[in-house]
């Protein structure tokens, strides 16, 4: 029998702040000899792990959205340079340093903050802030080489959404000439040019709109000053589309795959994720009927997946939900969505196989919640997303975005953004020019560094479960909710568990492949659910486990972040 105690697998994270320092390095420790003879008897909850039989690949579910309150600026940026701050460049760098597990670039999506406009008010027009000449003033929304600048910092892959509420599709096409085109003479190349961005941003992958499903979204209806559905629109509209707002699916899907041409004649290799609907499942009639509703869209090869915004309490609503401050609803809530995704992903099956189906905005609590969330700066807000990121990983969700607003100065105001809440920065000003995780960036980053290339089979015998009641429908909830991964190659392996019990320690024991042997195990344990990490921040740190023969055990502490990486023999 072997015991191991080991460093944290987030070393960065124990200094409680990230500065210009170089990414951290994942390190491990050396299993100890255990003196305990007692054999590891079978935990409270069970499971067999697998790794010689690697699953379906692991999606890309470190991202963030950038969204409202979000101003960044490069270098010397001649529109905005207060908007480039030692606080916001730290915060990117610490964004960059959150990379998954097995390598790839994080996401970050813009999406124009907001990009179809709401309510009837314009969207985001790029070439507004982009005009030579353009001068800066209060209000302003990013230009692209200002928003590029944060996804370069981070290290990000990019997502530029279209706006298709207030925009036309030759204007999406234009976007895309000005972010990726060549010839000089082309206007909307020239104003890239003019501001001192010299090579395209070889950008191909675009989503269609925002929500155009709901009913805030400007091209919802055909009422709005900006509606581009309104023969009366202030800046004209859409007149070819006048009184076929995307309220319809099947109008949004035709009119949709006018922007998807446009574009490709600009960018041939371009991509296109498609609006589908909220976690609730309910936009467009339900899920089944958007599905075949969008078909058309969806059928064309350049349309890449389906995109589900997911905002845990807020969507919860709509299911009959009504404790937004509920703790254990925070952590156990994200099984509520289950039916749902597999209900999405069986209509786009149906459709066409192998579209992804994709997350690009999830939070605990939206702007819904305003007035009604009060636990933004507490622990349960990073234990609630791990909760969703591991959702995603048992889903095989192929992407993910985080909402996320760098702003330090408005964001705990009564008279903030009214799409801006407190909870959405994963940070706050730390001391000479660093920043302090808040639990949401701490708990993904945690959970991130774990996921590895593929899936891996992971199957319990024994679990504990609470029911939880929502609207008429009782959910039996597994509180050892947990994903396993393994590297190409078979040789490394990992998993990750959310302990959702609030009150009680939990010995969790796993069953290995033959020669696979436990190497580190780390925690992020909060004294409780609702510990304020805003003033008093939680690092991950070592976690004990034990090993005898192919049977691994550790103690799971209440309301608990536990990992554990695993090696073949060698």
């Amino acid at each position: 029998m072997s015991m191991g105690r080991v460093a944290s697998l987030v070393p960065g994270l124990l200094l409680l702040a990230c500065n210009s320092l170089p990414p951290p390095q994942t390190t491990f420790g050396v299993l100890g000899s255990s003196t305990d003879d007692a054999p590891v008897m079978m935990g409270d909850a069970h499971a067999s792990l697998d790794f010689t039989r690697p699953g379906e690949p692991v999606g890309d579910l470190v991202g963030w959205n950038l969204g409202r309150g979000t101003a960044y600026a490069p270098e010397n940026d001649p529109l905005h340079p207060e908007w480039r701050t030692p606080h916001k460049v730290a915060a990117a760098q610490a964004f960059a340093e959150a990379r998954p597990g097995h390598g790839r670039a994080p996401l970050m999506r813009f999406s124009g903050l907001q990009i179809d406009g709401a309510r009837g008010e314009d969207g985001y027009h790029f070439y507004r802030w982009v005009e030579p000449g353009h001068a800066p003033a209060a209000g302003d929304a990013m230009a692209t080489f200002e928003y590029f600048a944060l996804m370069q910092d981070a290290d990000a892959a990019p997502i530029v959404t279209l706006n298709f509420g207030s925009g036309t599709a030759a204007e999406a096409a234009a976007y895309v000439a000005h972010l990726n085109g060549t010839d000089a003479d082309d206007v909307n190349v020239a104003a890239r040019l003019h501001w001192g961005q010299d090579q395209p941003y070889r950008q191909t992958l675009f989503e269609l709109g925002s929500e155009p499903y709901a009913a805030w979204n400007t091209g919802y209806s055909a009422d709005g000053d900006y509606a581009y559905a309104n023969p009366e629109a202030k800046h004209g509209g859409d007149p070819k589309w006048s009184g076929k707002p995307s309220a319809s699916a099947a109008d949004f899907a035709a009119r949709a795959l006018e922007y998807v041409a446009a574009v490709k004649a600009v960018e041939p290799e371009a991509r296109f994720w498609v609006p589908l609907a909220p976690a609730s499942m309910d936009g467009w009639g339900g899920v089944e009927a958007a599905v075949q509703a969008l078909a058309p869209l969806l059928k064309d090869p350049a349309v890449a997946g389906a995109v589900v915004h997911h905002y845990l309490v807020d969507d919860a609503k709509a299911l009959g939900w009504t404790e937004p401050n509920d703790l254990f609803f925070a952590l156990a809530g994200a099984e509520v969505f289950r039916p749902g995704f597999a209900r999405a992903r069986a209509a786009l099956d149906g459709v066409r196989p192998g579209l992804e189906l994709v997350v690009s905005e999830y939070h605990v609590a939206g702007t819904s919640s305003r007035g009604q969330f009060e636990r933004g700066r507490e622990a349960v807000v990073g234990l609630g997303l791990a909760g969703m990121l591991l959702l995603y990983a048992q889903l095989g969700v192929e992407a993910a975005c985080q909402h996320a607003a760098l702003d330090y100065d408005t964001i705990d105001s009564p008279d903030r953004d009214p799409l801006l809440e407190p909870w959405y920065n994963p940070f706050r000003e730390g001391k000479n020019e660093t920043v302090t995780p808040m639990a949401s960036y701490t708990a993904t980053r945690f959970v991130g560094e774990h996921l590895l290339e593929r899936a891996a089979p992971l199957e319990f015998s024994k679990q504990v479960d609470q029911d939880m009641t929502v609207g008429t429908e009782k959910v039996k909830v597994p509180l050892v909710h947990a994903a396993a991964f393994v590297d190409p190659a078979g040789e490394t392996g990992s998993l990750v568990a959310l302990h959702r019990d609030l009150e009680r320690s939990h010995t969790l024991t796993m069953d290995l492949p033959p020669g696979w042997t436990a190497t580190a195990a780390s925690q992020w344990a909060p004294p409780a659910a609702d510990h304020n990490t805003l003033y008093f921040p939680i690092a991950p740190e070592p976690a004990q486990y034990v090993q005898e023969g192919e049977r691994v055990q550790l103690t799971l502490p209440p309301h608990s972040l536990v990992a554990v990486r695993f090696a073949a023999a060698q």
